[in-house]
């Protein structure tokens, strides 16, 4: 569907499955990738103030959102083999990526495996700077039960009581993804909407325990781009309880010449809760940087080879 300058499709991956995105606005391109459970939509507020200098591209990734939800790896890996693949049939040859929590991941992996298509770096509350994790996520990685809880919970007919049963464990333990719980209750549902369908569970579980276990985070992305020479932006929320803000400041240290902007009074999403203060930021950062290339393109048409399960159609 195309409107003007905006349209959305699908990219079919090699293996069959297909990968829904948005594209809009003219300019250098920026990716845009988002967390675990969520879609595209989680940059909705975001896109508008880009669009007049940059083209967006908005994916919704393997297992999320209107992508199929294959019964698949859907390991850090995969997902980066995935999009690199989408920004081959896209013809999109150096990119700004920006990913928030499992994004971040996902485009840290991305830039690791194929350094030639990542010209600059926004890691936002990102996965794989630390092992710290909140409980609940460290719950779900435990085997057999959160399986059959996920298909109870997450029910249609169980919406209204789920969405209850979750106001009333925020107001008595405290929010896990916002500093304004209450401010935010109509995203939060959207979001555990999103995993009704048994496809999106299985999704959710699936990519949940390839980087984590109960302990914690078991994959580290920050060494993957340790040696980093692109600009890159970190950008959290003070009062993060999905990553604590010291992951920031600890990838901080791996990589001195990033630059760090902690927003107060804000939680695990600060392009929801703190959208001003957050495109502010960002837009400084692309005003005052450019995309850095280090490698050449590869050269040759996009073949599954890099798809772990895929077969060349």
């Amino acid at each position: 569907m195309t409107q003007g300058s905006e349209s959305e499709g699908f990219v079919e991956l090699p293996g069959g499955s297909r990968i829904f995105y948005r594209r809009s606005g003219k300019g250098e391109p920026i990716l845009l990738l988002h967390g675990i459970a969520h879609s595209s939509q989680a940059w909705d507020r975001v896109i508008p103030a880009l669009t007049s200098r940059y083209e967006v591209i908005a994916l919704d990734l393997p297992g999320c959102g209107r992508s199929d939800k294959p019964d698949t790896d859907y390991s850090l890996g995969t997902q980066a083999a995935a999009v690199r693949y989408v920004l081959d049939r896209l013809h999109l040859d150096l990119v700004t990526a920006i990913g928030h929590s499992l994004g971040g991941g996902v485009a840290m992996t991305l830039a690791y495996q194929y350094p030639e298509r990542v010209g600059r770096l926004g890691l936002v509350a990102s996965a794989g700077l630390g092992r710290d994790l909140h409980l609940l996520f460290r719950a779900a990685t435990l085997p057999f039960a959160p399986e059959r809880a996920m298909r109870v919970l997450f029910h249609p007919r169980m919406r209204v009581p789920r969405n209850l049963l979750g106001l009333i464990m925020s107001q008595a333990l405290g929010d896990p993804f916002f500093h304004r719980p209450k401010q935010h209750r109509r995203e939060f549902e959207a979001l555990l909407q999103g995993l009704e369908e048994p496809g999106a569970q299985r999704a959710f579980l699936a990519t949940l325990r390839s980087a984590s276990n109960y302990a914690g985070q078991s994959v580290s992305a920050l060494d993957r781009i340790g040696l980093a020479e692109f600009p890159v932006l970190i950008v959290w929320g003070k009062d993060d309880r999905v990553f604590p803000v010291a992951h920031a400041r600890r990838a901080h240290q791996e990589l001195p010449h990033a630059r760090v902007v902690v927003i107060e009074h804000c939680g695990h999403f600060p392009q929801l809760e703190a959208t001003q203060p957050f495109i502010k930021a960002l837009r400084k950062w692309l005003d005052e940087t450019r995309p850095l290339r280090i490698y050449p393109v590869q050269s040759g048409p996009p073949t599954g080879r890099d798809i772990p399960g895929a077969s060349v159609a």
